[in-house]
């Protein structure tokens, strides 16, 4: 493992347990119950923070761009999709920019693989390591290098972010097929536990998606090769942002199955950022679920929305929100 990566990751500190247990015990004793969600989100906003009483959250949502398995049989459209969502997203006319806003969030838009390009612009920066993943399918999806350039362009996000104050970040994804990805990344971190998830279905295919893995010489026990092999560049990106995130005691809100595959990989490179990870919403999708369960953590609303652009993270942050004004009101 790169050493510059080595040291991020074991930069990332534990949270204040102290704190975030004093939190728990003064708002369970009110007199007037709490509502539980925003009790849990305080105790993980005291623990991060370090602090009972924190100031209202700067807050902003970073979509990470790339459309995968491009040289697959299902590219119909050459990444057209996805370009005309960047440019609604990057022009400030996407349902994320409007929503994001009602919430006092900012909107960063990351290009880090899209087939077709886009420009910088305000709010918008082009990291493009590659015009898309290759199809796991027919070899890796990215090349070490690739992979890494990725991984430390979001390491340099994260960290650009903090240094701007910014205490609570959200996940979003964008680009087509996505979601076949999310999958794949899942079905490898999680192998000994997918046959006990009834919501997946066709066990046969999974079989035969297991198989091809091995053909591959996936090594399910080294995190970095996994996501060279099936993942993407802006879920390794995603990777890296997360890292830096915990490492800079930041907040992560993750939203959909594309985001919770970085989540998971992250996790397995360093399990304490466990901490610093909150969920937004539960999604229909059985690859969230299965997400979910791996990850013992339970949303707060439910959506049948499959790929949302990080709408789910800016409901989080609102949560986040919500629980430090009870925090501010209720523990003076």
């Amino acid at each position: 493992m790169d050493t510059v990566l080595e040291q991020v990751i074991a930069d990332v500190p534990s949270i204040d347990i102290d704190a975030a247990g004093e939190c728990y015990k003064r708002l369970a004793s009110l007199p007037v119950r709490q509502d539980g969600r925003l009790m849990y989100f305080a105790g993980r906003i005291a623990g991060v923070l370090g602090t009972l009483q924190p100031d209202i959250l700067k807050k902003a949502v970073v979509i990470f761009a790339a459309d995968h398995a491009v040289d697959g049989g299902e590219n119909q459209t050459k990444g057209e999709r996805s370009r005309e969502q960047a440019l609604q997203i990057a022009a400030g006319r996407g349902h994320i920019n409007k929503v994001a806003h009602q919430v006092g969030a900012g909107v960063l838009l990351l290009d880090m693989g899209l087939e077709q390009d886009i420009a910088e612009s305000t709010g918008v920066q082009v990291l493009k390591v590659m015009k898309g993943s290759h199809f796991w399918a027919k070899g890796p999806a990215m090349t070490e290098d690739e992979m890494m350039d990725a991984m430390f362009s979001g390491l340099q996000i994260g960290e650009s972010l903090a240094d701007e104050g910014y205490q609570a970040v959200g996940l979003g994804n964008l680009g087509e097929r996505a979601l076949l990805t999310a999958f794949i990344l899942t079905a490898a971190f999680l192998r000994s536990r997918i046959h006990e998830m009834p919501a997946i279905k066709g066990r046969e295919r999974l079989e035969q998606i297991m198989a091809r893995l091995d053909s591959l010489h996936v090594h399910t026990d080294d995190p970095l090769d996994v996501l060279r092999c099936v993942g993407a560049p802006d879920i390794a990106a995603m990777t890296g942002f997360i890292l830096a995130a915990a490492r800079r005691r930041m907040l992560i809100v993750f939203d959909n199955a594309v985001t919770g595959a970085a989540v998971l990989v992250a996790r397995a490179l360093c399990p304490r950022i466990d901490d610093y990870i909150v969920p937004s919403a539960k999604y229909a999708e059985p690859v969230h679920q299965l997400q979910m369960n791996m990850l013992g953590l339970k949303a707060f609303f439910e959506t049948t929305a499959d790929v949302d652009q990080g709408m789910g993270s800016v409901i989080g942050l609102s949560l986040l929100d919500a629980a430090v004004d009870m925090m501010n009101r209720e523990l003076k």
